[in-house]
């Protein structure tokens, strides 16, 4: 494709990322995700402000997730907080006696692959076809800066092809 391709870096996204702010989410907050976007998965940060990465979970999981949450816990509810970082959490009734708490843990990837801005984009590509991947996250010192899918991955490389195709079609006018 050409050296000019090789040369380009990962960038950050340039629109709002739909992300999980693991601080403070709640049942009912997964659930108004699911109904209100496609996205087949979603990152996680630490907190909204300061954006750091623990982890990502995929719509499916995620899905399956709130359905076990729901069979085993007959007392969930939307205001029920639910926990995706790992962190330690009580599942039991909180002291004020508001609603349980419930984990999706066993659900996220705790550590999803990343790639810093300024990597190569030929590196990228490579990632997503020796590794198979769906996905990787962009981040800058551990913040979310972005998400690179399979699909952002074969648009940019089809892209590339038809210009090449026009560029040769320009050639070949040309010189005839």
């Amino acid at each position: 494709y050409g050296k000019q391709w090789y040369q380009r870096r990962v960038r950050g996204a340039k629109k709002q990322i739909t992300k999980i702010d693991a601080s403070s989410v709640t049942v009912h907050d997964l659930q108004i995700l699911l109904e209100t976007t496609t996205f087949h998965g979603f990152p996680i940060v630490a907190d909204e402000q300061l954006n750091i990465v623990v982890g990502y979970i995929s719509r499916n999981d995620l899905t399956h997730g709130l359905r076990c949450a729901r069979d085993r816990h007959i007392d969930l509810v939307n205001a029920s907080r639910v926990f995706l970082d790992g962190n330690v959490f009580q599942r039991s009734v909180s002291m004020s006696g508001g609603p349980i708490s419930v984990s999706l843990v066993k659900f996220v990837n705790l550590d999803p692959i990343c790639v810093e801005p300024k990597t190569p984009l030929a590196h990228a590509i490579d990632m997503f076809t020796k590794l198979g991947l769906s996905q990787v996250l962009v981040t800058h010192r551990g913040k979310l800066r972005g998400v690179i899918t399979r699909k952002d991955i074969l648009r940019f490389i089809d892209n590339i092809h038809n210009e090449q195709k026009r560029e040769q079609g320009f050639a070949f006018r040309v010189f005839t």
